[in-house]
């Protein structure tokens, strides 16, 4: 089961942080597309950017498309705790929807 979740401030979009993942500190940035209403994360890991652009989206694990030993060893996957979301929203976002961090095989 996956109790931790990352935090998103929709009040500071856009806005990087770090936190760390399985021992190892990745950076985070947050975009918001007001146009389309959804989200991105941009991650970087020692100062460089490992991925840029990738959409949350309900679900679907973050980065499972990429394949480098540079990414986080756990999934974050945006859920929605109360199952009524059909897509990520700006309405939703940290309120029923969150960015769950589990281990990979979850």
């Amino acid at each position: 089961m996956m109790d931790e979740y990352i935090e998103i401030d929709k009040n500071e979009i856009p806005y990087a942080f770090e936190m760390e993942l399985a021992g190892e500190i990745f950076g985070f940035e947050v975009n918001y597309n007001r146009a389309h209403d959804f989200f991105t994360l941009d991650l970087f890991k020692n100062g460089g950017a490992l991925v840029v652009g990738e959409k949350l989206i309900l679900n679907r694990p973050l980065f499972r498309n990429r394949v480098s030993s540079e990414l986080p060893n756990v999934q974050i996957i945006p859920k929605d705790r109360a199952h009524s979301a059909t897509r990520i929203t700006y309405e939703n976002l940290n309120e029923t929807v969150f960015l769950y961090v589990g281990e990979p095989d979850e």
